[in-house]
C-alpha cells in the first residue's frame, strides 16, 4: 500500500522579526507613494473609496468611523450578468471591519438597488467584500474564524471583539461550512471507524470516521448506530467507495455488517488497541472481583494491595518503574489466577509487537488461545470467544499493521474542544468545530 510522501515546503526569505532588522531590508521593499487612495487600498474594500473619517474617543473601546463612496456607478445583474445604471433606490448602511490600531473600525456606505433593463427586475448590487445581509465584512468574519480555528475559546474571542458569543458562533459556522464545502480532499484508502463518548454520564456517543493515512477526521456522526454508518457510506460516490481498501474498527458486529454490505472489497481490520483493551478489561474485572472478596472477608492487607492497582496491571511491563515493578510482584503473589492472566496478557502483547506476518501470527495466536482456554478461567474464556469471532479480522492487522493508535489522540482533542466550548447544545456546531480543528487542512 502506497504511503503519501510529504512534500518539502518551498524555500522562502526570512521576514523581519523586529524594527532593527526591518531597517536593513528597506532597500528590498517596493515603496509606494502615499496618495488620497492609500487608505482605501489598505482597507482592501474593492469598489469603495474612503472620503471621510471620524474618531470617537468618548466610547470604549475607541471607534474609527470611515465613510466611503462607490467607485463605479453601475451594478451587475445577478440573473443575466448585464450591467445597469438605472438606480432604483438606496439606503445607508454601516458594517464592522477589521480593527485598525486597536480601534473598532466601522465602514459607512450606501447600499444600492438597481433596475435591470434586460430582466425588468430589481436587484441589490453584490459587493466583493461583504456577503448579503451581513453586518460584518468578509475580512472581519475570516479573522474571527481563524482565531477560533487556532483553538481560542469562543467566549474569549467574543469579549475581545466586542461581540455576543452567539454572533461569534454564527460567524464561525458560516465560515466553516464554506471552507469545508470548497475543500478538495483526496480519496480515502484506509478508513478508521471509532466511537467517542461525548457525555459519558448520559451515554451520548458519536461516531468518528478518520483517514488513517492522512491522520485526520473525515466526519463525525451523531450516534453509533449501524444505520448511521450505512447512510454515510451510501452518500459516497462509487469511485470513493472503491478507493477504500482497508477499514479499521473496534470489535462491534454492527460496523462489520455495514462494511461487508457496502464495501465488500475492503479488508476489515480489528484494531489491535481495541483487542488489547478487551483483554485488559477482563484482567481488570478479575482484579475488582478479588478486591470485593477481600473487603467482604475483611482482609485489609489484600484489599489495600489490590486497591488502586489497576494501571500497574494494565500498563506494559517494560514501561513500569522500579517501585511499580515491586508493587506488581506483590499483586501477582496474591492470586494464581491473577498471575496467570497477567502473564498471558503480556505474552499476547508480545505477539502483537513482534510478529510481522500473518501466517506466523496465526500459529502463535492459535497456541495462545489453547493455552488461555486451558486455564479454565472464565475471564480468559470470554476473551477467547471474542477473539475467535474476530480472528480473521484481527489477523488482517498483521498484513500491513494498520492501527487506530493516533485516533486516541484525536479523541482527547475532541474532548478538549467540548471542554473549551463549555459543552455543545447543538451537535452540528460540535461537528463543525471538530472538522475545522482535526480535519484535513
Amino acid at each position: 500500500m502506497k504511503k503519501n510522501i510529504p512534500q518539502l515546503p518551498a524555500p522562502r526569505k526570512k521576514i523581519a522579526q523586529d524594527a532593527a532588522r526591518a531597517v536593513r531590508r528597506t532597500r528590498e521593499l517596493a515603496l509606494q507613494q502615499v496618495s488620497a487612495e492609500t487608505l482605501s487600498e489598505l482597507l482592501a474594500l474593492p469598489g469603495m473609496r474612503v472620503t471621510h473619517f471620524a474618531l470617537e474617543t468618548d466610547v470604549q473601546p475607541h471607534q474609527l468611523q470611515l465613510f466611503g463612496e462607490h467607485v463605479h456607478q453601475v451594478g451587475i445583474c445577478p440573473r443575466c450578468q448585464q450591467p445597469s445604471e438605472a438606480l432604483h433606490d438606496s439606503k445607508e448602511r454601516c458594517v464592522r471591519h477589521l480593527d485598525m490600531w486597536g480601534w473598532h473600525t466601522l465602514v459607512h456606505f450606501t447600499q444600492r438597488r438597481f433596475e435591470c433593463a434586460h430582466c425588468a427586475q430589481h436587484f441589490t448590487e453584490n459587493l466583493a467584500w461583504l456577503q448579503p445581509k451581513r453586518r460584518h465584512t468578509q475580512a472581519f468574519e475570516l479573522h474571527i474564524y481563524q482565531r477560533i480555528q487556532q483553538k481560542t475559546p469562543r467566549r474569549q474571542v467574543a469579549q475581545s471583539a466586542g461581540l455576543h458569543e452567539a454572533t461569534v458562533q454564527e460567524i464561525f459556522k458560516r465560515q466553516a461550512q464554506r471552507a469545508l464545502k470548497h475543500a478538495q480532499a483526496p480519496r480515502v484508502q484506509v478508513l478508521g471507524v471509532d466511537e467517542i463518548a461525548l457525555l459519558k454520564q448520559h451515554k451520548q456517543y458519536a461516531l468518528v470516521l478518520s483517514d488513517l493515512q492522512r491522520r485526520c477526521v473525515l466526519d463525525v456522526l451523531p450516534d453509533r448506530r449501524q444505520e448511521t454508518l450505512v447512510t454515510w457510506l451510501q452518500h459516497l460516490s462509487p469511485a470513493e467507495r472503491k478507493a477504500i481498501k482497508v477499514v479499521s474498527m473496534d470489535m462491534w458486529h454492527a460496523y462489520r455488517r455495514a462494511v461487508q454490505q457496502h464495501l465488500p472489497h475492503a479488508q476489515i481490520v480489528a484494531d489491535r488497541f481495541h483487542v488489547m483493551k478487551q483483554l485488559n478489561h477482563q484482567l481488570d474485572l478479575l482484579r475488582r472481583s478479588l478486591q470485593r472478596q477481600a473487603k467482604q472477608q475483611e482482609d485489609e492487607t489484600l484489599y489495600q494491595a489490590l486497591k488502586g492497582s489497576r494501571w500497574v496491571l494494565l500498563k506494559p511491563r517494560a514501561t513500569l518503574n522500579v517501585e511499580q515493578k515491586t508493587q506488581l510482584q506483590t499483586l501477582l503473589a496474591t492470586s494464581n489466577e491473577l498471575r496467570t492472566i497477567y502473564l498471558l496478557k503480556e505474552e499476547f502483547r508480545t505477539i502483537c509487537n513482534k510478529i510481522k506476518n500473518r501466517p506466523q501470527a496465526a500459529r502463535f495466536l492459535q497456541a495462545w488461545t489453547w493455552k488461555a482456554w486451558g486455564t479454565q478461567s472464565r475471564y480468559l474464556q470470554r476473551f477467547v470467544k471474542t477473539l475467535r469471532n474476530w480472528c480473521h479480522e484481527f489477523l488482517n492487522y498483521f498484513n500491513d499493521r494498520v492501527t487506530q493508535g493516533f485516533v486516541q489522540g484525536l479523541n482527547r482533542a475532541i474532548r478538549g474542544i467540548i471542554q473549551r466550548a463549555f459543552g455543545f447544545h447543538n451537535f452540528d456546531n460540535c461537528r463543525l468545530q471538530v472538522l475545522v480543528e482535526c480535519g484535513d487542512g
